[in-house]
């Protein structure tokens, strides 16, 4: 699995590419496959952004992604995409920040992630490169996924632009029928390096010779073997000079420290060389792992039948080298296996269980561990569940009854517009008719002046009754307004508590448009902590049931030691074990008849106080004396 990683200013840009035609492949169904962002792309892209937009100051805080596979890994679907992309960002330590990951192709997935988390921290980005790798490298491994790094693997150093350049002048390269020379090594050398596989040196050497390859090999003045250096005729500089290639500048599996042990070395001399060079092999094979027991040697025995492996087989092949006879390994004596007594529950915990009891008991215990074992399974699958609610992968439901909320709400939105037009009419109305009010007082008043003090004022009696007379038809002309207007309101208003089903949708909608980013906050928190809780019991839960299965496991591995043990051990032991178990069944205290630690014994045949009867009177039944 290969991370590529790009940082920008925007979502909205990489999610229109991720759904858009594409620059390079063409771009099949896309769809969001993981994300703690709901709503359509753009939607998700404008959220990303906003949350962004907290830290104005950051030049690049959308970091980015894409998780590309290669053909072997074949076609994944689209849930274990979603749990390979939910592990990735909380890998990366993103599980906190509005993420998403969108999926428009076979083999790989972007993922577009705000560096600012829900509540306005800055997640850093650093060392990210070598934290993907890593969260990467653990998911091939989770999800048996070919390794990137053995796909990835250069086998030495390839071909570049100055040295193209001058195998094209030597009538080389892409556009002419031959390869350049340093490709063409790596494949003649590798051709000889298998033929002559375990022949040694001189086969290697001969068959370079045979397939026109120019070696030298560098050795030290030690006499130390180094590696070659290979070249083939007309591989000059402009100077005409041979150019020279190490043997880890063609490929790095032709370096000595590799060739040598798939060459081989020409075998020693010696009585038998084969089995000389193979009892050497093997003593070195045993010294490097390890494996030797210094100091067993018993005194007086010859080297050849030590103890140690690696000083054996050495002074096997000393004999052989020296034309001597090797003595004879003498076959050890079995010695007899003690059986540990049944009453020993420390090597044998079952031995007071009856023989014919094992296998039912090896049964029930099976049961119990299926039982155990699929109640863990729903355990580990309930803790995934809530783990995508703790970490904001999947919507939690504070968060959905915020939204059904609001979307309540905006089914009632035209009732409540239409309510409050109508109150602001009645506002409007009963204000009017205040001013209607004031002017009928005023006219009222002056209807009683003298015609002196009414030309002073510049008006008439006449005028005034006139005046008087039109104000008191415009106030009930408000009145009649501001009556129909909280007609209105009222009808509004039951209309939006049909329509949304709430008692005061009018609160909830001035609720939510002002408090919203809170609201959904704190959702989004209370989902969180209920999910972490939830987790972390069925997790507990989980490893509970798993180390109860592994005590039973063990159980039902004690249990078959048992019955096998009983079935190698001598006859007439174990018809002795089966007498000593019966008599010690026998003389055991029934449980129905324990007495309390400490208190008195009861005769035998005693009857215990709760069922001891009284005689009967002499009088008989139903008589007292």
């Amino acid at each position: 699995m290969i991370a590529n990683i790009t940082k920008g200013r925007k979502a909205v840009g990489a999610l229109v590419y991720d759904f858009g035609p594409g620059r390079r492949d063409e771009h099949i169904n896309p769809r969001i496959v993981a994300g703690n962002v709901t709503g359509t792309p753009l939607q998700v892209a404008r959220a990303i952004d906003h949350t962004a937009r907290r830290r104005p100051g950051i030049t690049a805080p959308i970091w980015r992604t894409s998780l590309s596979l290669p053909d072997e890994d074949g076609i994944l679907p689209d849930a274990q995409w979603a749990t390979i992309a939910t592990d990735f960002i909380a890998a990366m330590g993103f599980g906190g920040a509005p993420w998403v990951a969108v999926r428009h192709g076979d083999d790989h997935i972007h993922l577009t992630v705000s560096r600012v988390d829900w509540t306005g921290q800055l997640l850093t980005d650093r060392w990210d490169y070598r934290r993907a790798r890593e969260a990467a490298d653990r998911l091939e491994e989770e999800h048996r996924l070919v390794p990137a790094r053995t796909r990835f693997r250069a086998e030495g150093p390839q071909v570049r632009n100055n040295e193209l350049e001058a195998a094209k002048r030597r009538g080389r390269g892409p556009d002419a029928d031959r390869p350049p020379e340093r490709e063409e090594l790596r494949r003649l050398v590798r051709e000889v390096r298998d033929a002559s596989r375990g022949l040694g040196r001189a086969a290697f050497e001969s068959g370079l010779a045979d397939a026109g390859v120019l070696f030298r090999a560098n050795e030290a003045s030690t006499g130390r073997m180094n590696g070659y250096s290979f070249t083939v005729e007309g591989l000059v500089d402009g100077q005409g000079e041979q150019i020279w290639h190490a043997a880890s500048k063609i490929a790095r599996d032709l370096r000595w420290a590799q060739l040598k042990d798939v060459i081989g070395d020409d075998p020693a001399a010696g009585p038998d060389a084969a089995a000389t060079a193979d009892m050497v092999d093997r003593a070195t094979q045993m010294l490097r792992q390890g494996r030797i027991e210094r100091g067993s040697a018993k005194p007086g025995d010859h080297p050849a039948l030590s103890t140690d492996p690696a000083a054996r087989i050495l002074a096997q092949w000393q004999a052989k080298a020296a034309g001597q006879e090797v003595p004879a390994e003498p076959l050890p004596a079995p010695e007899p296996e003690s059986v540990p007594a049944w009453t020993d529950r420390r090597r044998r915990p079952y031995g007071a269980l009856a023989t014919d009891s094992i296998p039912a008991e090896i049964k029930k215990t099976a049961r119990q561990i299926s039982t155990w074992q699929g109640e863990m399974e729903t355990a580990r699958a309930a803790a995934r569940r809530w783990d995508g609610l703790a970490t904001g992968a999947v919507t939690g439901p504070r968060v959905r009854d915020l939204h059904q909320l609001a979307a309540k709400v905006e089914v009632a939105r035209p009732h409540i517009e239409a309510e409050v037009a109508a109150r602001t009419d009645r506002v409007a109305a009963d204000t009017a008719a205040d001013a209607a009010r004031k002017i009928w007082r005023e006219a009222n008043g002056r209807k009683e002046l003298g015609w002196l003090e009414l030309r002073k004022l510049g008006t008439s009696r006449k005028a005034e009754e006139k005046r008087a007379a039109v104000s008191s038809e415009a106030i009930h002309a408000y009145v009649e307004q501001a009556s129909r207007a909280i007609s209105r309101a009222a009808s509004a208003a039951r209309a939006a508590q049909e329509a949304s089903g709430l008692p005061w949708p009018e609160r909830e909608a001035e609720r939510l448009r002002e408090q919203w980013p809170q609201l959904l906050d704190q959702a989004r928190r209370g989902d969180q902590d209920e999910g972490q809780a939830r987790r972390d019991t069925e997790q507990a839960r989980a490893r509970d049931l798993a180390r109860r299965i592994e005590g039973a496991q063990a159980r039902i591995e004690r249990l078959a030691q048992e019955a096998e043990l009983r079935r190698m051990m001598p006859a007439d032991q174990a018809q002795a074990e089966s007498r000593a178990r019966r008599a010690a069944a026998r003389t055991a205290t029934p449980a129905g008849r324990r007495r309390k630690a400490g208190g008195p014994a009861r005769p035998p045949g005693e009857q215990p106080a709760h069922l001891r009867r009284q005689p009967p009177s002499a009088g008989g039944p139903g008589k007292t004396r």
